[in-house]
C-alpha cells in the first residue's frame, strides 16, 4: 500500500530538551506533533478508503522524498516510521524488517514524501 503525506519536519526541528532539576529530558516539539496529527489523519482516511486491516507480520518499506530544498535523506525517517505504528498501521517499528530504497528528489510545487509499505512473506 502506498501513502502519500507531507514531509515531516527534519530531526533538527523534532525534539527539543527540556533542562529541568531533574536533569534534561527530550520532548517532541509543536511543529512535529502538528505533522503528527495532520499525518495521522491522512493515513485513517486512507486506510478505511481502502479497507486494509494492520500489518501483523515483517514489514518492507520503501519511501521517496520530494522536497523543494536539498535535506539530508534521513532527516525525518524516525518520525515518518513512527507515525505508521501511532495510527496502528503495524503495531510496532521494530516489525519494519528490510527498507527497501530512499530516494530523494528536489520537486518546487509539491514537496511530500510517498511511503510504500507491504507485508514480507
Amino acid at each position: 500500500m502506498i501513502f502519500v503525506l507531507p514531509l515531516p519536519p527534519g530531526i533538527n526541528k523534532t525534539y527539543g530538551v527540556n533542562h529541568k532539576s531533574y536533569g534534561p529530558a527530550l520532548y517532541k516539539r509543536g511543529e512535529v506533533r502538528d505533522w503528527e496529527y495532520e499525518a495521522g489523519w491522512m493515513i485513517k482516511k486512507h486506510m478505511g478508503r481502502k479497507g486494509y486491516s494492520s500489518f501483523k507480520g515483517r514489514v518492507e518499506v520503501g519511501i521517496t522524498w520530494y522536497v523543494k530544498f536539498d535535506r539530508d535523506i534521513d532527516a525525518g525517517l524516525k518520525v515518518l516510521l513512527d507515525v505508521f505504528q501511532k495510527q496502528r498501521v503495524y503495531a510496532n517499528d521494530k516489525q519494519v524488517r528490510r527498507i527497501t530504497h530512499v530516494d530523494i528528489f528536489e520537486h518546487d510545487k509539491n514537496p511530500r514524501v510517498e511511503v510504500e509499505l507491504n507485508e514480507m512473506a
